[in-house]
């Protein structure tokens, strides 16, 4: 079994790499998969944008044993059964890793534009609340939820299925 995954700030890579160290599994980013490994099985990691998971398109073809997805939220948006139902992953195992997000001047182009809007959107609303409050605050400053502990669902699973 080897890691694939697909990170553009990094905080996925971050996932990959540790998830690497501790399974003592390759870990390769999707555009760096060798071509000779058709068989092999993967679990793979992407980012969420607007619930699609990013990369995973590109990996199909391959032999895709369980999938993560990184996001901000806390939990996967809008939720589990939506994520997994839009990536048509059903049947796949799915885990959830509360990755990150660079803080808003840190971000260059489209990205930079969809992220002040939303937080135009979210500025707008009259019924703030923590939530609303925590995800203006990651947007503006930046965040970093990647943890070791977040891995732990998907290291029971790879042990499980050996």
């Amino acid at each position: 079994m080897i890691i694939v995954y697909e990170s553009k700030t990094g905080f996925t890579k971050k996932y990959a790499d540790m998830l690497a160290k501790e399974t003592q599994m390759k870990a390769y980013r999707v555009k760096e998969l060798p071509k000779d490994i058709k068989d092999e099985e993967i679990i793979f990691l992407g980012w969420l944008k607007a619930g699609k998971i990013q990369g995973l398109g590109k990996v199909r073809k391959h032999n895709i044993k369980a999938v993560c997805a990184s996001g901000t939220a806390k939990t996967a948006e809008p939720n589990d059964e939506t994520v997994i139902a839009r990536n048509k992953i059903k049947g796949i195992p799915f885990f959830y890793l509360r990755g990150g997000c660079l803080p808003l001047k840190d971000l260059k182009g489209m990205d930079k534009i969809m992220m002040s809007m939303f937080l135009k959107i979210l500025n707008s609303r009259k019924d703030n609340d923590k939530k609303i409050e925590e995800t203006i605050s990651n947007i503006v400053n930046g965040f970093d939820g990647v943890r070791e502990e977040n891995l732990e669902p998907v290291l029971q699973w790879i042990n499980k299925n050996k």
